[in-house]
């Protein structure tokens, strides 16, 4: 780390300037549930001290020893010198450690992808020994992100700097731990203070939307109630009825049977048009590319449109993704279970063994009947259209969104399997590297004045319908 680092956060000036994708996000409204503040300084540290320089205190035995056994009066003196310096050295390193604080602010309470991330360091020497070189040391995972610098303190004086950096890539990060080293002026003693601790930090996907994507449509139509009933709990509730034998403890509804002195049951409409399933194939031998141009970012940018669009529409949402872990969400509706799902696709990696048709399979059981479902897969092959088409005739209503492997430098192109499944009467969208995604923080305006005309006050945009 160089000198000087502190001035870093100046030249991000222009970017700092302009507003964050995060802070639109703000602006309408849309943002996670839950946000870390990082107003709180670092905890109690532990700090230890080391000799650099080993061969220092045998000098100082040896000079002793040649002084006893020769009796010459420089050799005592060399040997006071060097003992006064090893002891003077130790305490001044000592004193330090112990006086050495540094406390460090997360301006920045989340971001997505292509907003800067920004902290506020200060390092304090609370002694009166000045401290010639200190060295902060950060341990943050964040790509491309190093805040540490190398500074010099006086007595009783304190340095602070900002540091910035771009998030170019989704996931979960940690801020820390932080490690600062200083040591005597001979380089003789180095002392160490450690604070283990570290923040965990989400960089989500960006959200963004992509003109012509095939969102289908359950078998009833509508976002709210529809007049077929269904044994299945669902998200809408429509009456009660007389218990029956079978029901299970969700379908009773207590407040009725203990007005009414007997067990009275919840009625629920099927909304099958409401309830969407993303099936995300995470599997790691058929995606191709590197970084931002890879199908695997392409299909976490594609599900998190999809998510977007269905929480604005009001619908239920839920997320299939079988990476290195198995993640199943059901699906919801508003704000919370979009970041629910925007939070997972940020720790989502393409890197799971089970191809598509096996996914498909296992969780076939799990996603029901009369259900909307999205397949986003960069694979040409086509055991998985079995079942796809039994999903179908159980009432399902798929479409697939293909990446087209070829562009992103793969072996195989997508187009024959496109062929096949539009074939097969499926809806069937095919996405190749270079596409243009546009980020909601363009619609900002429209939103706003959709919120106007609605006369509604501090309602987040994704949860609103269509404009009246």
């Amino acid at each position: 780390m160089a000198l000087g680092a502190r001035r870093r956060g100046t030249a991000d000036e222009a970017t700092a300037a302009r507003p964050s994708a995060a802070a639109q996000l703000e602006a309408m409204g849309v943002l996670p549930p839950v946000v870390a503040t990082g107003s709180e300084g670092l905890p109690p540290a532990s700090g230890e001290i080391r000799l650099q320089k080993p061969a220092l205190p045998v000098l100082a035995v040896t000079l002793f020893l040649l002084a006893l056994v020769a009796g010459v009066p420089i050799l005592y003196y060399l040997f006071y010198a060097i003992l006064a310096l090893i002891v003077i050295t130790f305490f001044w390193t000592r004193s330090l450690v112990q006086n050495l604080a540094v406390n460090r602010v997360l301006r920045t309470k989340w971001c997505v992808v292509g907003d800067s991330i920004q902290e506020d360091f200060v390092i304090r020497n609370d002694g009166r020994l000045p401290a010639l070189w200190v060295e902060v040391r950060d341990e943050s995972t964040i790509p491309h992100y190093q805040p540490g610098v190398v500074e010099s303190l006086g007595g009783l004086d304190e340095r602070r700097w900002t540091a910035r950096a771009v998030c170019r890539r989704r996931g979960l990060f940690k801020l820390g731990p932080v490690r600062v080293l200083t040591g005597d002026p001979f380089g003789i003693f180095q002392g160490a203070i450690t604070y283990p601790t570290h923040t965990s930090f989400i960089v989500y996907p960006p959200l963004i939307e992509l003109p012509g994507l095939p969102v289908p449509s359950g078998t009833a139509a509508g976002t709210s109630r529809t007049s077929l009933r269904t044994l299945h709990v669902t998200t809408d509730a429509s009456g009660i009825r007389d218990y029956e034998p079978g029901d299970s403890l969700h379908r009773i509804h207590w407040l009725s049977s203990a007005r009414l002195g007997e067990l009275r049951s919840k009625e629920y409409d099927l909304e099958p048009s409401g309830n969407l399933w993303i099936i995300l194939d995470l599997e790691a031998a058929v995606h191709a590319g590197e970084d931002e141009e890879s199908t695997e970012e392409y299909a976490v940018k594609i599900a998190g449109a999809l998510i977007h669009q269905a929480i604005r529409d009001n619908k239920a949402v839920g997320l299939v993704a079988y990476g290195a872990e198995k993640t199943i969400i059901p699906p919801g509706k508003g704000a919370r279970q979009l970041w629910r799902l925007m939070e997972q696709l940020a720790m989502v990696a393409a890197n799971g063994r089970l191809p598509l048709h096996r996914v498909m399979s296992d969780v076939s059981a799990t996603l029901g009947k009369g259900l909307s479902i999205v397949v986003i897969t960069p694979t040409t092959d086509t055991t998985w259209l079995n079942s796809l088409l039994v999903m179908r005739n159980r009432a399902a209503v798929p479409a697939v969104i293909l990446l087209d492997q070829a562009s992103f430098g793969g072996p195989h192109s997508t187009r024959t399997l496109a062929n096949q499944l539009m074939t097969a009467g499926l809806s069937v969208h095919t996405v190749a590297r270079g596409q243009e995604f546009r980020s909601i923080t363009a619609e900002k305006r429209e939103w706003e004045q959709q919120r106007r005309g609605r006369g509604v006050q501090n309602v987040a945009p994704m949860a609103a319908n269509a404009p009246a």
